[in-house]
């Protein structure tokens, strides 16, 4: 009865679906890559000992990941393997490249349409859809002293004397605000509709005249002073912003005109189908299932991954308790974007010479920079003519020292540039024991359990630390591949939104 309990709590930390797979042989190894070895105690004591990582499958397998795509660094660096030819480089950079072409595909399209004119500008000014306001904001924390409330409102009302007697708006936000995204601008906020800020804010805003001060407007945020720019002031800022409003409108319908003329269809096994694909992403690169189809391709599981390892790990995890609509639509947005790619593409879209040389200095710099901080920027790793034998043993020792330098804090661990890990790991031999995952895991809630004993305090009943660790596995088997860790992304940055001026929720 016993044996069968174990069974079970390991397949509910694993996740796997196969007895065969919880048992592989080895079980005190999580990792093989490069003929190098991560045991199960070495995971459990990065685990135990790491500050800011709890021990958990999921940091289990990340570590494991993580040890993977150093030792593969490391023994490209000893091989002088890592990639500095430009195809290698461009596959190393697709995600930063496929945004430049996807950027000047969409200013092609831009440049074809009409931009805004004056005669919009003025419509947009004088309307009554649409305000333009600058603000200087003193804060005040939720529930400060009144002698805080009293010095943050005594500034405010000072900067309000001075722009009543003259003082440029512009300078005395740029110099004094507090609200660090409009500060920038000089206090510049973002053309907003009537109900868009709390409500002292808001009230006072639309009741201004062009050219106008208000007084002292106290919200939840502080103090502000606040001025609505005339025409004039507000051009440069009306212009651009209605110009980026068509580029949005822009890029909504071209991408649902392109999907609808390639006939863009997303399977109704889709959700399943892709969830199933981030739990096991480098097993799963390879895999031709189709997740959508359109006119001439498809996106494959495999493809999907690519896509989704360039979003970063956290991507995944995002994903896997989302509902079938947000994956139904992933899979659409990912597949539109292949679509510009392929029109981009068709019509000659590159990167400039500058761009591409940019691009990959940046790639070799990055590269650089983390050989240097792993330590194997010495001969004894890189000169050819010591034995590659003893340049990869070299290697491999200095990974332990800098494993040991993250475990105790004294550096933080630096990823892979860009996509590297993915490119290193297409023709290594590696592989992810996730019977060893499972035991590391074990020996690390076990010591972390023996600890909290040692310090006095009760264990629950059920806790792992009161199970036995199991022992080795009996029976020999295959291994899988977890999700890496992957490089830097392009990522979109939220908005900045002024901290007196916050949109009602």
């Amino acid at each position: 009865m016993r044996r069968v309990w174990l069974v079970l709590a390991v397949a509910a930390m694993t996740g796997c679906g196969s007895f065969r797979d919880l048992f592989s042989a080895h079980a005190d190894v999580v990792a093989e890559a490069g003929g190098q070895k991560l045991t199960a105690d070495r995971v459990a004591t990065i685990m135990t000992t790491m500050k800011g990582i709890r021990s958990t499958r999921e940091a289990s397998e990340f570590l494991a990941n993580l040890w993977v795509d150093y030792t593969l660094f490391s023994q490209a660096v000893a091989t002088h393997g890592i990639p500095s030819d430009s195809a290698r480089v461009a596959k190393s950079v697709w995600p930063e490249l496929a945004e430049i072409r996807g950027s000047h595909w969409h200013d092609t399209l831009l440049a074809r349409r009409n931009k805004p004119d004056d005669h919009a500008v003025d419509g947009l000014y004088n309307g009554s859809q649409y305000r333009m306001l600058q603000h200087v904001l003193f804060r005040v924390a939720p529930n400060s002293p009144p002698p805080v409330s009293a010095a943050a409102r005594k500034k405010a009302d000072a900067v309000l004397a001075k722009a009543r007697s003259g003082g440029n708006f512009n300078a005395l936000a740029f110099e004094l605000s507090e609200d660090p995204a409009s500060k920038a601008d000089s206090g510049f906020l973002p053309p907003s509709e009537k109900g868009a800020y709390v409500t002292a804010f808001d009230s006072a805003g639309w009741r201004l005249a062009p050219g106008a001060l208000s007084g002292v407007v106290e919200t939840p945020f502080g103090f502000h002073v606040l001025y609505r720019p005339t025409l004039e002031q507000s051009r440069p800022r009306l212009l651009k912003w209605l110009s980026q409003q068509a580029g949005a409108h822009l890029d909504s319908l071209y991408m649902d005109s392109l999907a609808a003329r390639r006939k863009l269809t997303v399977s109704s096994s889709a959700p399943t189908t892709m969830r199933a694909a981030l739990a096991d992403r480098y097993n799963s690169l390879t895999s031709t299932k189709t997740i959508a189809s359109y006119s001439g391709g498809e996106l494959t599981v495999g493809e999907f991954v690519r896509w989704a390892n360039a979003l970063g790990p956290q991507f995944g995890s995002q994903f896997q308790q989302a509902p079938d609509s947000a994956l139904r639509e992933l899979a659409k947005v990912i597949t539109q974007n292949i679509l510009l790619l392929q029109q981009a593409d068709s019509a000659g879209i590159r990167p400039t010479p500058e761009e591409w040389s940019d691009l990959r200095q940046s790639f070799l710099a990055a590269s650089d920079s983390l050989r240097d901080a792993m330590g194997l920027n010495t001969p004894d790793v890189t000169d050819t003519t010591q034995p590659l034998a003893e340049r990869l043993k070299v290697a491999a020792l200095k990974l332990d020292g800098y494993l040991d330098q993250i475990m105790h804090g004294k550096v933080r661990p630096r990823p892979m540039p860009s996509q590297l890990a993915s490119v290193l790991r297409e023709n290594a031999q590696f592989r992810i024991n996730q019977a060893g995952v499972a035991r590391a895991l074990q020996l690390a809630q076990a010591e972390r359990a023996q600890a909290d004993s040692t310090n006095g305090k009760a264990l629950p009943p059920g806790h792992p630390g009161m199970q036995p660790a199991p022992g080795p596995a009996p029976i020999p088997g295959g291994t899988s591949g977890g999700p890496a860790p992957s490089g830097g992304s392009p990522k979109t940055p939220a908005p900045a939104t002024a901290p007196g001026a916050t949109p009602k929720p």
